[in-house]
């Protein structure tokens, strides 16, 4: 499976003994509005795990069902516990009757 997202942008910024967060999602809309529910979050991951995990969250993901208001799955990496936006490693997306996933630039 090829990489689709953003996981190998930030590669020569990574600080040896770096942490990742991994935060999933599902966007709901509700008169009109977004709104997000998190489902699972991961602290505290190295490399080695994220980017193990991150690949296992999208294929489990891929075929999960979206709840009656949800229109996409997120999943994103923070590079740190922080949740700073300028350190985001990945992030991808799953719209409602999609099997695939989609990236967004950051």
């Amino acid at each position: 499976m090829s990489n689709l997202g953003q996981t190998n942008i930030f590669d020569d910024m990574f600080r040896e003994n770096e942490s990742f967060v991994i935060v999933v999602q599902e966007v709901m809309e509700q008169n009109g509005l977004l709104q997000k529910k998190v489902l699972r979050e991961y602290q505290s991951l190295d490399n080695e795990a994220m980017q193990n995990l991150f690949e296992h969250l999208k294929d489990v993901y891929l075929d999960e069902v979206l709840s009656e208001h949800g229109t996409y799955f997120d999943i994103t990496v923070y590079t740190n516990e922080d949740y700073a936006g300028e350190n985001i490693y990945a992030h991808t997306k799953r719209y409602r009757n999609k099997k695939e996933w989609t990236k967004t630039s950051k």
